[in-house]
């Protein structure tokens, strides 16, 4: 019976898996696009046959849709700064779970800006093809986020 080893592969020194090429990606657009407003990233980690599953249907895809969705979710809640609490790369998929700290500047949910600062959880998916990212799904805490800009109950 063959012998199997529990030691993860060695990665010779200046290489990187792809895990680890999958997970710089989908932090690059996290702080390239959405927390420095730097669109252009866009075109060098986004595939040009990405789908924003979370963007209105009649929105554009595309490096193009994406930047016009952090453009416009930049106008809301300022320069984003998102705080990675936990993140599972697998295979193709990255998966982080985080904190996304803005301040209301835009019209949210048909309501003025208040100017108050948020910190909304959120569940982003990356999927990861030719070193660009192809596909995207997030589970946001609007509600929470509403609750704690005043903008319903209280």
């Amino acid at each position: 019976m063959a012998q199997h080893s529990t030691k993860p592969p060695r990665v010779p020194q200046g290489e990187t898996t792809g895990r680890e090429q999958n997970t710089t990606i989908a932090r690059a657009l996290l702080t390239e696009l959405f927390e420095k407003g730097n669109l252009d990233a866009a075109d060098q980690w986004v595939h040009p046959d990405f789908v924003n599953h979370e963007a209105p249907p009649a929105n554009s895809q595309g490096p193009e849709g994406l930047k016009e969705t952090v453009a416009w979710l930049r106008s809301l809640w300022g320069p984003m700064r998102f705080e990675i609490k936990d993140e599972i790369c697998e295979d193709d998929k990255v998966v982080a779970r985080v904190l996304m700290h803005g301040r209301h500047v835009g019209e949210f949910l048909g309501r003025a800006p208040t100017g108050k600062d948020s910190a909304t959880k959120q569940i982003r998916i990356w999927r990861i093809e030719d070193g660009k990212a192809i596909e995207h799904w997030s589970v946001r805490d609007d509600l929470g986020q509403a609750l704690q800009l005043g903008l319903i109950g209280g």
